[in-house]
């Protein structure tokens, strides 16, 4: 249990210092942005991992914006895990109030992901696996800010909690006023990168609690900031 806290723990360190598959869908939001930002980088975290380890494991992420994303906007992104084979997987969630694994996570060297609000103020010291069985899926929307990584976002995310308000629900003007270090994103075409890490069951069928990660899928789209 020591063990895997401690891995739970790195990997909450690791997503709030950096920032920040399935083949890209087509996505409306692209068209006029002809300036594309590839994103090619991989968290750190993935070395010894193998990717892809179980093939019954179906991950995607999609931007399903109806409005244009504009420079400095917050949108969210849809990611959607399906547990298409015979296999049951095992996945960190973290603190017990957290309704965001902490195995789920957007990663991007080009834009700022947002730590989700479940996982702002006190949470208990608990420590949560959760499994994904055969024919289950895990779907949910994780906030993105169209702008530039900044190393401080993750403090200024917190000062706002404090005070009752949550980062994405500041207009870009105020934000920007508040936090003059933030940068908007210049129009164009990006890459969003997002992660599952997951254990799968040895020979025997067994999953060993403590042994931490074994796999991860990765998932990309583009999006468009207009």
């Amino acid at each position: 249990m020591k063990k895997y806290f401690i891995i739970a723990i790195i990997i909450a360190l690791f997503i709030t210092g950096c920032q920040a598959g399935s083949a890209p869908p087509a996505d409306s939001s692209q068209e006029g942005n002809t300036d594309m930002h590839e994103d090619n980088s991989a968290p750190d975290l993935v070395s010894g991992l193998v990717k892809d380890q179980y093939a019954g494991l179906d991950f995607s992420v999609n931007v399903l914006e109806r409005m244009a994303i504009l420079p400095g906007n917050p949108f969210q992104a849809t990611v959607l895990v399906e547990n298409n084979g015979d296999k049951t997987v095992s996945y960190v969630q973290g603190s017990g109030t957290f309704e965001t694994p902490e195995a789920l996570f957007i990663y991007s060297e080009l834009m700022q992901r947002v730590k989700p609000s479940d996982q702002l103020g006190i949470n208990t010291m608990d420590f949560v696996t959760k499994e994904l069985k055969p024919g289950e899926s895990l779907q949910l929307k994780l906030n993105v800010l169209a702008i530039e990584p900044n190393p401080d976002f993750d403090l200024y995310t917190f000062e706002l909690h404090d005070e009752g308000t949550y980062i994405t629900d500041v207009d870009w003007a105020d934000l920007k006023d508040r936090f003059p270090s933030l940068v908007a994103l210049a129009p164009g075409s990006y890459t969003l990168n997002a992660y599952f890490f997951y254990s799968v069951p040895d020979e025997n069928g067994d999953i060993d609690p403590f042994g931490g990660p074994t796999g991860y899928a990765k998932a990309s789209t583009i999006i468009g900031i207009s």
